[in-house]
């Protein structure tokens, strides 16, 4: 397939490793990787109500994907955005309704496209997962990257007691709302089943860099937030 990879902002800023091994694996499957003229998804301006100000990124996006057998992207956030921009604001182009349906999360893809149910690969680890809300919700994922994590040879998956909670970042949320979005960061690590793991896994650079800035700022050493993309590549998925 010709996939274009949407890299998205945090990833641009914060997580090149995360986006460079999507594409090392898409690689790996024997896709031919593509990098448009990168834009945000529009999320920003969206979620803080500002919803006509979000339509030029999905227009950007639109105009500079269209035509691609797929779209990948690290974060079901941002693929989250792109589906309900891409319907709400041009719905009546058959252009923008096949390209919503076209486009992906990492783990999505490789469970639904590609059926990867247990792929092999070998990273010891002890991990637990986190469920973000927008992959869980808006893109109905819920846990199921832990059927691709739970083929990793060496790799010991552990659990939230709660996993439906939120990390507190929510994108806006947190810079709106910073007492409140730190106290759900909190909560949340407070659920991680003792001993601490070493890797907290997510699909999205959001609720990495709200749990990693909290582990931080506790001086605390473990768990390692890892992308799941990077922990797939590193553990050799696809080869």
């Amino acid at each position: 397939m010709r996939i274009r990879l949407f890299t998205t902002c945090l990833g641009d800023l914060f997580a090149q490793e995360a986006v460079v091994s999507t594409a090392r694996i898409l690689r790996r499957f024997g896709h031919e990787i593509e990098l448009p003229e990168q834009t945000c998804c529009g999320q920003p301006a969206y979620n803080s109500g500002f919803q006509e100000d979000a339509k030029p990124f999905i227009q950007h996006f639109l105009e500079h994907f269209r035509g691609a057998d797929a779209v990948v992207a690290p974060s079901g956030s941002c693929v989250a955005m792109l589906r309900h921009g891409l319907l709400q604001f041009f719905g009546a182009d058959p252009e923008a309704q096949r390209l919503a349906g076209v486009t992906y999360e990492l783990s999505q893809f490789l469970l639904d496209v590609e059926g990867l149910m247990a792929p092999k690969g070998h990273y010891e680890a002890r991990a637990i997962y986190h469920e973000s809300c927008h992959l869980s919700h808006w893109l109905h994922q819920g846990d199921r990257a832990k059927e691709l994590l739970g083929g990793i040879e060496g790799l010991e998956l552990l659990s939230f007691r709660e996993p439906q909670l939120c990390c507190g970042f929510g994108g806006t949320f947190a810079v709106h709302f910073p007492e409140l979005s730190l106290a759900m960061a909190d909560e949340k690590l407070m659920d991680i089943e003792a001993p601490a793991p070493d890797l907290l896994i997510a699909s999205d650079q959001g609720c990495l860099l709200q749990l990693g800035g909290r582990l931080a700022a506790k001086d605390e050493r473990k768990p390692q937030p890892m992308h799941l993309s990077v922990l797939l590549d590193r553990a050799g998925v696809g080869k």
